[in-house]
């Protein structure tokens, strides 16, 4: 069944909500060019950066700043900013978005309006969901053309396009699969528990990633978060169990959508 996108509804979220977007682009842009102009190809000046991780090596660990070659662009930039940083911004992004676009409806009876006009339930949640993945291939485009086109400028050579859009791929599955999550949470359940957790949810399984990054008896926590699932050395060197981690990513969100609409068309709307 083909479910038709409510266009006129569709404009109206997009621009009600550019000022939060361009928000975390501003966010992006900032970090995104610091961190690039940190980087530099001679092992040479590469020490201050050894003192920090012999200095904090937990606190590194932490964050997921652990990479082992300063003088690989892509690892470089793949440690630095989708260790923590790009993925801390997605994910309140879609809590945010989801909370605005999905929650508010229903817990005001905004919802129950539009409903009231020749449009289904499932048109309308469908248009909400289309924006919020509209916002977020966005966002991730964006930290694309940040680290792409900031590294071809000044190190040309160390520069590799296609494997750092294989990893701005895969972070936007990872962030497909969050924002899934987002919309099943404010859709089915309702009030506090439907707020509670569409936020407590990813927020935590954040944290668990971050512990499991500190390894040794720690790391069995990175097998109960899906941030697991976004490993950027595997995905920079093209190891294969990316692509399998990421037709996870990709069943986990399909699942997750259907059973929304599943769930929600048996929901009864209060006003």
């Amino acid at each position: 069944m083909v479910i038709n996108v409510i266009w006129p509804l569709f404009k109206k979220e997009l621009k009600s909500q550019a000022m939060l977007f361009g928000i975390f682009v501003g966010l992006i842009l900032m970090y995104g060019f610091i961190v690039v102009t940190l980087f530099n190809p001679d092992p040479a000046e590469a020490g201050w950066l050894d003192f920090i991780i012999e200095t904090y090596p937990e606190m590194m660990d932490l964050i997921g700043f652990n990479i082992a070659d300063f003088t690989n662009y892509q690892l470089f930039i793949s440690g630095y900013l989708y260790g923590m940083l790009f993925l801390l911004f997605g994910l309140i992004f879609a809590i945010l978005l989801s909370n605005k676009l999905i929650f508010k409806y229903l817990d005001k009876g905004s919802f129950v309006y539009l409903h009231s006009t020749p449009h289904s339930r499932t048109q309308i949640l469908f248009t909400q969901i289309k924006v919020l993945g509209t916002f977020q291939f966005l966002l991730a485009l964006i930290m694309f053309l940040v680290v792409t086109l900031g590294g071809m400028i000044q190190y040309p050579d160390y520069v590799d396009p296609l494997k750092l859009l294989y990893l701005n791929f895969s972070y936007l599955l990872l962030m497909f699969a969050l924002g899934s999550f987002n919309v099943f949470a404010s859709s089915i359940f309702e009030g506090k528990l439907s707020f509670g957790l569409s936020v407590g949810v990813p927020v935590f399984f954040f944290f668990l990633q971050m512990i499991g990054n500190l390894g040794g008896d720690y790391e069995v926590f990175k097998y109960f978060t899906p941030f697991s699932l976004f490993n950027t050395d595997y995905i920079i060197t093209y190891d294969p169990l990316s692509f399998i981690f990421n037709g996870v990513l990709i069943v986990m969100t399909i699942l997750l959508t259907f059973l929304t609409f599943h769930l929600f068309n048996k929901r009864d709307l209060s006003i």
